[in-house]
């Protein structure tokens, strides 16, 4: 059965690569095809830029909120040890509403359009159609590089690195558990996470410096806050294609599609 698996694992990443280095050309050829006006993109996201005292309220809020929830393990122990995870799991979910609900205010009270603010308008919406291309050529850098990674990690540490704790349970036997975390993990996150990492922290830092310092803090800051020193390089691959797709299309959808799609895939692989 585990040697089944491993053949499937192995035929779709085999697939992804293959398909993905055709996505990756493609995509290069229209680039240099049809290049973008990067001084208008890049000021365009900026322009979408929170003033710093409404960054600060949130990320204040941000940190608070997850100093709070670090103190959660403390009320379950021994035979309450089990419900643990549903707990986390709620609180997470929790932290994702009021984050994203006082976010959502911030950038009422700033005036104009908030969805188009966001890029998260209509528009915006119907160029969610490239998201299979953009995930597709992504997929090669984040194997490859993670691969050698992996190598490396092995290499210092002499042994496998820990898999961070979600992975676990995704990867475990269907129950009820599993299916309340991959709901979490394709749909949640992606949404909250976009919408902090990429609709506010990217274009106040872009606006306070350039695109590519932008996207190198907030991809490190991304891969930071997942805590999963595994990952560690395909989260700040990750997060800098998004980072780089929402520059490039002006569109939230697209940069949350790709994280969806990417984070529902890696849990198929997971699983087969």
């Amino acid at each position: 059965m585990e040697e089944s698996a491993s053949i499937w694992q192995q035929a779709l990443q085999w697939f992804l690569l293959i398909g993905g280095g055709m996505a990756l050309v493609g995509v290069i050829a229209h680039e240099k095809r049809h290049p973008a006006d990067r001084h208008q993109l890049t000021d365009t996201l900026a322009g979408r830029s929170w003033e710093p005292r409404q960054v600060f309220i949130l990320l204040a809020t941000l940190v608070m909120l997850y100093l709070a929830a670090g103190f959660t393990g403390q009320f379950f122990q021994g035979e309450r040890r089990q419900m643990l995870p549903y707990v986390q799991l709620l609180v997470t979910l929790i932290i994702y509403a009021v984050l994203m609900l006082e976010a959502g205010i911030i950038s009422r009270i700033r005036g104009g359009s908030w969805t188009q603010n966001l890029g998260v308008d209509a528009s915006s919406f119907r160029k969610i159609r490239l998201v299979p291309l953009i995930y597709l050529a992504t997929i090669p850098l984040i194997i490859v590089a993670s691969k050698l990674y992996q190598l490396l990690l092995t290499f210092i540490l002499r042994n496998e690195p820990e898999v961070q704790e979600v992975v676990e349970i995704v990867s475990r036997d269907m129950s009820l558990l599993k299916m309340l975390y991959i709901g979490m993990a394709v749909f949640a996150a992606p949404v909250y996470e976009e919408l902090l990492y990429r609709g506010v922290f990217l274009p106040y830092m872009v606006k306070r410096s350039n695109l590519a310092v932008g996207t190198v803090l907030g991809s490190v800051l991304f891969a930071v806050m997942h805590n999963n020193a595994a990952s560690l390089i395909s989260l700040l691959l990750l997060s800098a294609v998004l980072s780089l797709a929402y520059w490039r299309t002006g569109s939230l959808w697209v940069s949350i599609g790709v994280h969806m799609l990417f984070n529902a895939v890696t849990i198929i692989a997971l699983n087969i």
